[in-house]
Formats: C-alpha cells, sequence, structure tokens
C-alpha cells in the first residue's frame, strides 16, 4: 500500500525547513509546533514523521524525538504529487507554443489525460508562482513573457543584483549552524557517487544554501524575495538534470562562498556568489 502524497510532501517540507534553519541535531521535535509552521492538522504530520524517522533524519530518545541529520536523504522512492509534475508540464508545453490560453480545466483534463482534482492543484500551484492567473469570467491565464528565454534572463540578472548585496548588508552574520549543516551536507554530497535519484534532495539544499545566506542580512526582504526566485527555479527546473559535473561544481562554489564569509570576507564571499551565479546560469 501506497504512502499518500501528502505525507511525501509534509516530510520533505519539514527537511526543508531545518536545512534552511540550521536546526541542529538534537532539537526536539514537537508535533504541535510543526503542525503549526507547516499549517497542517497532527495526523498526517505524525505519518511524515515516521518517513523522516525511517530515513535517520529524525529519531528516537525515548519516547521523545528530535532532529537527527536533516542533511541525509528522503527514501528514493518518496513520492512526488502528480500536480507538480504537470505543473511544469502545463509551463513547458507553453513555452514549447503547444498550450496557450485561456485555459480551461475540461479542456486540460482531455489534453494531458489527468483528473480533475490533479488539474486544480496544478493550476493552483502555478497561481502562486505567479506564471498563470483567473481570468474575470471563467479559466485561467499565462502571465506574459514568464516562461520566456528573455523573462529566464531577466530572472538571472536580478538575482546576480540581489544574492550578493545580500551579502554587503550592514551587521551581516552568517548563522554558525546553518554553515555547519551546510558544509556537512554539501562534503556529503561530493562524497558520494552521483545518481539522478539525488537531483531533487540537491536542489532543496541547493535553495536553503541561498535563503540561508539571504538571512544573516537580517533584512527579511532579501530573504522573501531570494525564496520567491527559489520557487520559480524549483518550476523550471523539475526534471532535475543536473548531472555529477554540475552537481559537484556547485557544491565547490558554494563552499567557497562559506569560506569567505567564516573568514569575516563578506566582499570576497559577493564576488564569489557572483561567480557561482554566472557559472549555474538561469
Amino acid at each position: 500500500m501506497s504512502t499518500p502524497l501528502l505525507h511525501h510532501e509534509l516530510a520533505r517540507a519539514a527537511r526543508a525547513l531545518w536545512l534552511a534553519e540550521a536546526t541542529p541535531p538534537g532539537t526536539p521535535v514537537t508535533e504541535a509546533a510543526l503542525a503549526a509552521r507547516l499549517s497542517v492538522s497532527r495526523t498526517p504530520l505524525r505519518a511524515a514523521l515516521r518517513l523522516l524517522e525511517q530515513a535517520g533524519i529524525t529519531a528516537r530518545h525515548g519516547r521523545a524525538m528530535v532532529v537527527a541529520d536533516p542533511t541525509r536523504d528522503l527514501p528514493e522512492d518518496t513520492a512526488r504529487d502528480p500536480a507538480e509534475t504537470l505543473a511544469t508540464e502545463i509551463v513547458r508545453a507553453h513555452a514549447e507554443g503547444a498550450l496557450q490560453g485561456p485555459l480551461r480545466e475540461a479542456d486540460l483534463m482531455r489534453q494531458l489525460d489527468q483528473p480533475r482534482g490533479v488539474v486544480s492543484r496544478a493550476l493552483g500551484r502555478l497561481e502562486k508562482l505567479g506564471v498563470v492567473a483567473r481570468n474575470p469570467a471563467q479559466g485561467w491565464h499565462f502571465a506574459p513573457g514568464l516562461t520566456s528565454a528573455e523573462d529566464c534572463a531577466a530572472a538571472q540578472r536580478f538575482r546576480l543584483v540581489l544574492e550578493p548585496a545580500a551579502l554587503l548588508e550592514p551587521g551581516y552574520r552568517l548563522d554558525p549552524g546553518f554553515a555547519r549543516a551546510m558544509r556537512a551536507s554539501h562534503e556529503a554530497v561530493l562524497a558520494r557517487p552521483w545518481h539522478d535519484r539525488h537531483a531533487m534532495g540537491f536542489f532543496e539544499m541547493n535553495a536553503a544554501f541561498h535563503t540561508g545566506l539571504a538571512a544573516g542580512s537580517g533584512n527579511r526582504f532579501f530573504v522573501d524575495a531570494v525564496e520567491a526566485q527559489n520557487r520559480l527555479r524549483a518550476l523550471r527546473n523539475t526534471d532535475w538534470r543536473f548531472g555529477a559535473e554540475r552537481a559537484h561544481a556547485s557544491c565547490r562554489e558554494h563552499l567557497r562562498v562559506l569560506d569567505a564569509l567564516e573568514s569575516g570576507n563578506p566582499p570576497r564571499a559577493a564576488a564569489l556568489l557572483v561567480e557561482h551565479l554566472v557559472s549555474a546560469g538561469p
């Protein structure tokens, strides 16, 4: 019997939260508090915590649960919501000119051979990202240019301005726990043979890294903007085809940024971050 998608989704969300906040091993996990953070009830969260425990991300100390190692991967068979996959298919089809607005759920159900619930959730995900919007009467439309090559390049230029600037904010302070967790997770990627099944976890680690760097600025506007870019990058990269060479190069570039920050040289870290963003591409 397969595990409900919600449980997998909540397990991924909890792991990403602990990575982003550099939660140290041994931190107690309280069901009520985590359920509030993730805006869910405790019943599905309890099942998600079992998945995390099976993966070694959490552990039992007596009757209490604690964070063990959030840098560990979730099981390879951790399912993805079909709505997430469908959202990517919709964007790809639009970018290739095969799908134009207005979008109607009934048409998408027939054209993409998907049930109404999956189509509705996919459109809701795209709406949150600003990719589509509801029409006043019925149906949906695409935001102009959002999936074009020009828009991807514009987003890349924005990141080149945004993310290095966060490191130069007055009083910038890198969280030591975050730095330790990121260093450990990046070194783990470098130490093991690369498989395509690692790509989703790699992207989650990558997104947590960029968010954590921005958080060191103490400026929530930087953090909000970086998180918005992460969401758009996730949508564009849902094929998760990084490859070993690019994944390992990205890890080494991230570690050099950490080295510069930990040595008290934010300007050097900002310059290295620029180099990393240029090499990573849109």
